[in-house]
């Protein structure tokens, strides 16, 4: 099956598209549960697009969101994956985490995950394959 998306590194002109798709992700959660530092946010953010793990994700050529990805001896985990708004619920999220799942598979790793306790996200998560382990400060840890 061929894929829907392809993947580029991300690199620090990349910031003014990953930025506002994280802020209108996030903050709204954040803003849930806690207090949202505009700054702090902003940081985090700059460091992830110039970490050598992050990519952007494109399909049919136009960039759709943005992930990043480390790996370890034992596991991959995906610290960040946001898709722009428009590209939300077409399927592209769910082929890029099957797609992960059978690259860690053959990695034979576990694909771990952090996701806020209030982001429904996770419901996409549970839906395909991931087990919630930890939960801890508004988080849960999950794995395949």
């Amino acid at each position: 099956m061929p894929l829907i998306f392809e993947l580029r590194p991300s690199n620090s002109s990349d910031m003014a598209f990953c930025w506002p798709i994280y802020r209108e992700a996030m903050q709204p959660l954040t803003e849930a549960l806690t207090q949202w530092n505009e700054a702090a946010q902003r940081k985090l953010i700059e460091q992830a697009v110039g970490h050598a793990g992050t990519s952007i994700l494109k399909t049919e050529s136009a960039d759709a969101g943005w992930l990043q990805v480390e790996e370890t001896g034992g596991a991959v985990q995906l610290r960040h994956l946001y898709l722009a708004a428009p590209m939300r619920n077409r399927g592209l999220g769910s082929a890029f985490l099957v797609w992960m799942k059978d690259r860690a598979d053959r990695k034979r790793k576990d694909l771990v995950l952090e996701v806020m306790t209030n982001n429904p996200a996770q419901r996409l998560y549970e839906r395909l394959g991931f087990k919630p382990l930890t939960t801890t400060d508004n988080k849960v840890t999950m794995r395949y």
